[in-house]
């Protein structure tokens, strides 16, 4: 970093999916396998667009959901710039996420870098979800370096170089009848 201002993680080699299992024969057809079941059975992704804090979720929805993606504006994102407000944890505790969510299902909750981590564990409990795993986002270079700062928020010692994703589980998943929920074991948790 300190020659070339380029972060480490940015030489990491075979990161992409098509050489990424050419040593391993079994992990390839597995992939081709889950990636045929996929296409096969997928629902194509949706979203609404409405301020989350008036509108009633299990009410207007009508439905329940497997999978649950989160990405509230914490306030180290408005410290950031990234953001134009910031909600306070009192705040997002009061979505009510729980009333949406299948049993079993999944919550993928992005929680930032800093203070984000332990709130994010606070939430997830108020949902009924228990953390099952931490997804590390270890970000790269894009381009040329516009800002040599990086993203530097004044409340932190170092530059922020990763975000962390909590999975949470509601209900218990076994791998050896629940199948079309869950694919283990074929993948890494870092995302570059």
């Amino acid at each position: 970093f300190v020659e070339t201002g380029e972060r480490p993680q940015n030489f990491i080699r075979d990161t992409r999916a098509s050489e990424r299992f050419e040593e391993y024969p079994k992990l390839r057809e597995l992939i081709q396998r889950k990636d045929a079941l996929i296409a096969a059975h997928h629902t194509a992704p949706a979203h609404l667009r409405c301020d989350l804090k008036s509108f009633p979720l299990a009410e207007a929805l009508g439905s329940k959901f497997d999978v649950i993606l989160v990405d509230p504006p914490w306030e180290e994102y408005y410290r950031l710039g990234r953001a134009s407000s910031y909600w306070t944890l009192e705040e997002m505790m009061s979505l009510r996420v729980d009333t949406i969510a299948e049993t079993p299902s999944f919550l993928f909750l992005w929680v930032g870098n800093a203070a984000g981590l332990e709130q994010g564990r606070i939430l997830m409990r108020q949902w009924g979800f228990r953390r099952c795993e931490d997804i590390v986002w270890a970000k790269t270079n894009k381009g040329p370096r516009t800002n040599p700062g990086g993203e530097h928020d004044g409340e932190s010692f170092f530059q922020h170089t990763k975000e962390h994703c909590l999975v949470g589980l509601k209900g218990t998943v076994r791998r050896s009848v629940d199948g079309h929920l869950v694919h283990t074991n074929i993948d890494t948790d870092v995302i570059v």
